[in-house]
């Protein structure tokens, strides 16, 4: 018999649901995304929206939405799944971090009924009283909320109605009423009923409203103080609270299918087309006599083009979270003024979206072994192309503008007793510079035994609490705490140093085509080895490379005659050359441990990665593989990984 070994390579990209609210602590505006069976939750920053958790539940989110009830003080959110799991979140403090508890939780499946064929509806009474659902065509259910409930349950009234296109509760009714548009052999029309929770019933309604447009399929029930709700068709939208009866036909929303909406204040509503256009709903008020409020119009106005929009919600400052499940979400801005194009929409952020893939393909590109795979993703006019392989994801924190012409960069720890640095070296063309971290911020900031005329070769945090810079002219030892410089190596003869390797006690330098080897001691740098060669030496590596130890017993160079070295530490007396061939120069070096195997790694001048199966003992290389990696000249970096990050 054979087996299939099926496991997730990628998390969930397409947004299926979004809801901002008060989750995590009253102060803070969190983000919170449904990916198929995956949350995000992100807390909204003036910079950006900064990711504070990543779940997994057990079940693909349908529906999430976010409610308070009246003896809470932050929002809890409500999820139901595919197979009709319900649950209620919140989050729970626990000193500097949090967790998400399941609040009350329980199953509304039934055993008989269809499942609609407008998918599932879940509402919530504005007083955050009673959830209501409708999975099953002519069926409607109520979970009651109460504080202590652990177990949600539901119970069933009938509903006549059997086609419903959408549905919510009204916010101006001293009772849970509901009002949605159902469909019969007539048309669409409008309907509301009460819900009376004591004897489990429906009660008619304030108002109805029959033959409405034919295409009409989203409710927007607008808050008080106006009450009412919004009817949105493809080509007109009505307001209706009972007494006032206000339909338009805007030109700009003709023939548009308006899949979504989001509030963003009392009279100001986003509706996402399924063309991906947004607009802006405006209703226009005016003072009665008695200085209450009525609505007296309804005005829509076209922003411009957004990825199809599978949910939208409003963050804040004009900032909106455009969620697809056809493309890429976006975070955009509002703008009052139309640029060149007409539109006032600016994106300020993308997020990519594998799916939906309708077909792919793996393919060897670079004939090296690796397969890539290659999706035809996206639908409509969010269709595209894209490659998949296997490697790291990069994720932005932050960014520092006007720094052009960086040539280096080395993180410190000065003067601190912290394990995070606090300090960032720049190198510029004749000039080094230091960052310091203060809070939040970066500021410029002078190290006293630093050499801010020349630009730095490289600098480090080395044994006994010391730092060390090196530029062309010199190595330059100097104490983390005090700042001051405590020892300094000049090259013999006047020679310029152009290549760079350290570790936290030992430094190779290469001046043109000789090498220097230094020990580091406490306030004192130690001349070692040396080695007069003939070639100009074009790259160096001195990593201990051997589990467990804090000394290299090798070295590694790379040459300009397309060759490389391993060098016995400290004599730097020759024990293997190896022979590049081709005509593209080795640029960076790295000896390097991978599961308990070694390897040397060497990228050429063109962007090719050579890498040999490495002896650090005997100091041999053997079994080469060239791999594509860049266009460009790559510089190798050692880094490890925390807890799986």
């Amino acid at each position: 018999m054979s087996h299939n070994y099926v496991v997730t390579c990628q998390k969930p990209t397409a947004v299926n649901a979004c809801a901002t609210g008060n989750f995590v602590s009253q102060e803070e505006l969190n983000l919170v995304l449904a990916k198929n069976n995956y949350l995000e939750i992100y807390v909204v920053r003036p910079e950006g929206l900064q990711l504070l958790k990543e779940i997994n539940l057990y079940g693909r989110v349908s529906v999430m939405k976010f409610f308070r009830p009246e003896h809470e003080n932050k929002d809890l959110l409500f999820i139901i799944t595919q197979r009709y799991n319900v649950m209620i979140l919140e989050c729970v403090r626990e000193e500097d971090d949090f967790e998400i508890k399941t609040k009350a939780h329980g199953n509304v499946k039934d055993s008989i009924g269809n499942q609609s064929e407008t998918g599932i509806i879940a509402i919530i009474d504005p007083t955050g009283h009673v959830i209501g659902l409708r999975l099953c065509d002519g069926i409607f259910k109520v979970i009651p909320l109460e504080k202590d409930n652990t177990e949600l349950k539901a119970f069933n009234l009938s509903l006549e109605e059997l086609v419903i296109q959408d549905m919510a509760f009204l916010s101006d009714c001293s009772v849970p009423t509901i009002i949605f548009i159902h469909q019969d052999q007539n048309g669409r029309h409008v309907k509301t009923y009460e819900i009376c929770l004591k004897s489990k019933e429906f009660k008619k309604g304030p108002w109805k409203q029959d033959n409405v447009e034919t295409e009409a399929s989203l409710v927007i029930p607008v808050p008080l103080p106006f009450g009412g709700a919004l009817i949105v068709g493809e080509e007109t939208i009505t307001y209706h609270n009972g007494s006032s009866y206000i339909p338009v036909a805007p030109p700009v929303i003709k023939h548009s299918t308006i899949s979504c909406y989001c509030q963003v204040d009392p009279v100001r509503y986003l509706l996402g087309g399924f063309l991906g256009k947004l607009y802006m709903l405006i209703l226009e008020k005016e003072e009665k006599m008695d200085g209450s409020h009525v609505i007296k119009d309804l005005k829509v106005e076209y922003l411009g083009e957004i990825s199809i929009p599978e949910c939208l919600t409003y963050l804040d400052n004009g900032v909106v979270y455009v969620g697809s499940r056809l493309g890429d979400s976006q975070l955009v801005k509002l703008n009052e003024e139309p640029d060149e194009n007409g539109s006032h929409v600016t994106m300020l952020e993308s997020f990519l979206n594998l799916g939906p893939i309708v077909d792919m393909v793996v393919v060897d590109l670079e004939r090296q072994g690796q397969g890539q795979l290659v999706t035809c993703s996206g639908a409509y006019q969010e269709g595209s192309l894209k490659i998949i392989r296997n490697g790291i994801g990069i994720q932005e924190h932050a960014n520092v503008d006007d720094l052009p012409g960086i040539k280096g960069m080395w993180p410190l720890r000065v003067a601190t007793q912290e394990t995070f640095d606090n300090m960032l070296v720049l190198s510029f063309v004749g000039q080094t510079r230091v960052l310091e971290i203060c809070g939040e911020e970066l500021e410029e900031t002078d190290l006293p035994g630093f050499v801010a005329e020349h630009q730095t070769i490289w600098s480090a945090n080395v044994h006994h609490q010391q730092i060390m810079q090196v530029t062309s002219q010199s190595a330059r030892l100097v104490d983390a705490q005090t700042k001051q410089l405590t020892d300094e190596w000049i090259p013999p003869g006047g020679k310029t140093i152009t290549v760079v390797s350290g570790n936290t006690k030992q430094v190779l330098c290469a001046c043109g085509t000789d090498l220097f080897y230094l020990e580091i001691t406490k306030g004192k740098l130690i001349q070692k080895g040396s080695m007069l060669g003939e070639t100009e030496i074009a790259c160096a590596d001195i990593s201990p490379v051997i589990p467990e130890t804090t000394v290299a017993q090798v070295a590694a160079i790379g040459l300009w005659d397309l060759s490389l070295k391993i060098l016995q530490i400290p004599e730097l007396s020759e024990k293997h050359r190896e022979e590049l061939g081709g005509e593209t120069i080795p640029r960076s070096i790295l000896m390097i441990s991978f599961e308990g195997s070694f390897y040397l790694l060497c990228t050429l001048g063109d962007g090719v990665l050579c890498y040999y199966v490495f002896n650090p003992q005997l100091g041999l290389l053997g079994d080469k593989k060239k791999v594509g990696s860049t266009i460009n000249a790559s510089s190798f970096h050692d880094y490890c990984v925390i807890d799986g990050y």
